[in-house]
């Protein structure tokens, strides 16, 4: 029973033993002046477990290379003289619902790279900084079994450094 010229109904769907697909509903509704009905449908989606790629940190001085894909730039990881330090944190793969990418520049004069998700640097210079691309993607707010990365900076080196320990 209503009073009120407008109402809204909360509609609960247990999704539990629904199998994905397209599910649909007519919702009848009787009133004073008649009865209405409503259709309701919803899609239930196939439970999506995001691909989780690691990140291997290098090292060379106080420059530290992050890297998913150390086959694809083992070059650069050999004759710059980095030495390998093992998983430093994970991402998630390109496209994960809740997640965007997370970029990687180098400054050859400060021999430093800096990373991060927003691809103008985020409010911080990128004078002399060459952006050299995405290395995965990087949650937009707290997602389940994560946690979270911090920057470290260096004032005496000018060098960053990342990791899930703050």
């Amino acid at each position: 029973t209503t009073t009120r010229e407008t109402d809204y109904a909360n509609i609960r769907i247990d999704t539990q033993q629904l199998i994905p697909g397209f599910y649909g509903e007519q919702i009848i509704i009787n009133s004073n002046r008649g009865d209405v009905v409503v259709e309701a449908t919803v899609e239930i989606r196939p439970d999506q477990t995001p691909k989780i790629i690691d990140v291997y940190r290098y090292v060379r001085n106080h420059n530290y290379l992050y890297t998913a894909n150390p086959q694809a730039e083992a070059g650069r990881i050999q004759n710059g003289g980095y030495r390998k330090e093992g998983i430093a944190f994970r991402l998630f793969a390109a496209g994960t619902p809740g997640t965007t990418e997370f970029y990687r520049w180098y400054n050859n004069k400060k021999d430093d790279h800096f990373y991060s998700y927003v691809n103008n640097g985020g409010g911080k210079s990128t004078k002399d900084y060459v952006l050299e691309g995405s290395i995965g993607n990087i949650g937009t707010s707290k997602l389940t079994n994560t946690k979270e990365l911090y920057r470290w900076y260096n004032q005496e080196t000018g060098g960053h450094f990342y990791t899930t320990d703050p």
